[in-house]
Parts: structure tokens; sequence; C-alpha cells
């Protein structure tokens, strides 16, 4: 309808296409919420067994995104040692020298002549995919997981392993290996937060303020 070819790899296009996905996502969520509240779907997510938490009470959203600001604080230098580990790897076993910038909404971003649409795109990145993507990975998937009753640690490596999997469209050339390695953590991160806090808030904030490092850490380099 707004004339967005899929092989077109703009900045206009993927705006379009995340704030698209964003608004069916949040249309899809709706649709559910609405047939659990109706009784038509059961909850059956093991909180018993989340990961160092003895209660079965969920932490309270505002405890649960400070606990998550902390949490991501403390993860950022290990995150970054994980991904540098990585290409060290990749490039001593002749894989090549790893980008400075592994995602190409950064090239985008450098290159877009419309501050609007740029603005868009920060928009994206610090707000529409955080939600989108921890609704979908740790809010549906885990949760789906361990409904199925897999160890705690099995359902977050297998929803960090699909979460950095569906990146790899984004990942520039010579950089699957680092980031496909700080995805994979960052899902680990992101997976125990949702575990420990019991509340979707946690793993969305530490995700946002991950994206807002990179882009502070864009934006000055």
């Amino acid at each position: 309808m707004l004339g967005v070819a899929t092989q077109d790899t703009s900045l206009r296009t993927s705006v379009i296409h995340a704030a698209g996905a964003f608004v069916l996502q949040m249309l899809l969520l709706a649709a559910v919420v609405a047939a659990c509240r109706a009784g038509l779907i059961a909850d059956h997510h093991a909180a018993d067994a989340r990961i160092g938490h003895a209660s079965h009470e969920p932490w309270s959203r505002w405890k649960a995104a400070v606990f998550a600001a902390i949490v991501l604080a403390t993860a950022w230098f290990p995150l970054q040692s994980i991904g540098s580990i990585a290409a060290w790897l990749q490039l001593f076993f002749g894989g090549g020298q790893a980008p400075a910038e592994g995602h190409s909404t950064f090239e985008l971003l450098r290159t877009s002549p419309s501050f609007a649409l740029a603005s868009a795109m920060v928009v994206v990145i610090l707000a529409c995919a955080p939600i989108t993507e921890e609704l979908a990975f740790r809010g549906g998937l885990l949760r789906a997981l361990r409904g199925m009753r897999l160890p705690p640690w099995t359902s977050i490596a297998i929803a960090s392993a699909l979460f950095a999997a569906v990146h790899i469209p984004a990942l520039t050339a010579g950089a699957m290996a680092s980031g496909l390695t700080t995805l994979f953590a960052l899902g680990v991160v992101l997976g125990w937060l949702m575990e420990r806090t019991g509340r979707i808030t946690a793993p969305i904030v530490a995700h946002a303020l991950f994206n807002l490092i990179n882009l502070i850490l864009f934006w000055t380099a």
C-alpha cells in the first residue's frame, strides 16, 4: 500500500517494516489478552520454578525495571568482551576483520539524508524493537517452552538461539561471529531477567538500554 518493495533496503523501508510489525504484534497481543480473559487460553507457565525466585508472585514493575537497568549496566562490558573474543577467533581462523558497526541499521542512519526518517528509526530501535522482540521471545516463546515443562536454562538457551538467529539478515558482512555470540549472550541475560522477576518489563527495559548505549556509542564514536 505504501509502495515498499521487499528487496528495498532503504531506511524508509526499514522504518515502515518495523512500524508495521510493531502495530501488527500489538493487535495480535490484544487478541491474545482478550482470549485469555475470556477463558479461551490457559496459562501453564511454570512460575513455581523461576530461577532464583522463591515466591510465586512476580516483582513489581518498578522494581523489575530498576533491577533490569542495574543488571544491564553490570553485563554491558562482559557482553562486549564476548563479542570481541568471537571477533578475535574469527580473525585468528582466517575469517577476516570484523567491522566496527555490525548492524546494518547503523549504516542506514549514517547515510540517511532525512532527519525525520532517522528520528523514526531511533524510536523503532529504542521502543518498538525492544517491546516486540521481548513480547515474542521472552513473553511468548520462553513462556511457551516453560509451559512445556522444559528446564529454565534449556528454555532460555533455545529462546536466545532463535533470538540471535532472527537478526542474521541485519548483521553486516564479517560481523556474524561477534554479532551472533553477543546477541545470544544478551538473550540469556534477558531470559534470566524474565525468569528472575516474572515481569516482561525487565527484559524490555534491559533491551532498550542495550540499544540506547549502542546508539550513544554510534553517534559519539
